[in-house]
């Protein structure tokens, strides 16, 4: 079911404080200094203020900004608050499908990468029809939106469940939840929100480092 304004999932709780809410026909206060705001856009335009940039955003647009600011959607835009990150600021639009391979004939793009190893990462993954993706874990948070298609969620917890997925839904996995994506004759793309990452530069591993050779003396 997609979402009506306000609704929201919140994991501020966990090892990575983070929350989504759904902003439909309505205007949002973004973040505090101290979060960055993860944000896409279903439906609709969503009008994008922080200090320094102003960007009028369409379905399929996504954004990553630091600090306060504001965001009005006339459709439905999805935000993601990490509580304690200070990021930088990404715009762009998701692509037909993902980049990297990903399991079971699934597909990613890394949208919104970590500036540093350990550092939030948000993704785009994209199931072709008739997909049925293996049981699988994560060891932190997922919180994901629909972006487009449907499909289904499932898992073995509680003696099993199992829901659809619409354009527009969101949803939040637990850390070390057991679950698995299926799709029928449509495909289905998600927004994926990580918290953390186990990949991304350090100060003595990234591309600027690793491509600079000092000459010989």
């Amino acid at each position: 079911m997609s979402p009506a304004d306000g609704d929201a999932l919140d994991a501020t709780t966990t090892m990575y404080p983070s929350r989504i809410e759904a902003v439909r026909g309505s205007r949002r206060a973004l973040g505090r200094e101290t979060s960055t705001v993860y944000g896409y856009v279903v439906s609709g335009v969503a009008r994008v203020a922080v200090p320094g940039m102003k960007a009028e955003l369409e379905a399929g647009a996504y954004f990553a900004v630091p600090g306060q600011g504001s965001v009005e959607a006339d459709g439905l835009t999805v935000l993601i608050e990490r509580f304690g990150f200070r990021g930088m600021v990404h715009v762009g639009r998701i692509e037909a499908t993902g980049r990297l391979a990903y399991i079971d004939g699934c597909s990613d793009t890394v949208l919104s990468a970590p500036p540093r190893l350990g550092d939030p990462v948000l993704n785009h993954l994209h199931f072709p029809p008739a997909i049925a993706q293996s049981v699988h874990s994560h060891p932190s948070i997922r919180f994901g939106v629909v972006a487009r298609g449907a499909g289904v969620a499932h898992g073995p917890s509680g003696g099993g469940w199992k829901r659809p997925l619409t354009e527009g839904a969101l949803f939040l996995l637990d850390p070390h939840e057991f679950h698995a994506f299926a799709t029928a004759d449509d495909a289905m793309d998600v927004i994926a929100y990580h918290p953390d990452s186990d990949s991304g530069p350090t100060d003595g591993e990234h591309p600027m480092l690793n491509r600079t050779y000092l000459a010989k003396r």
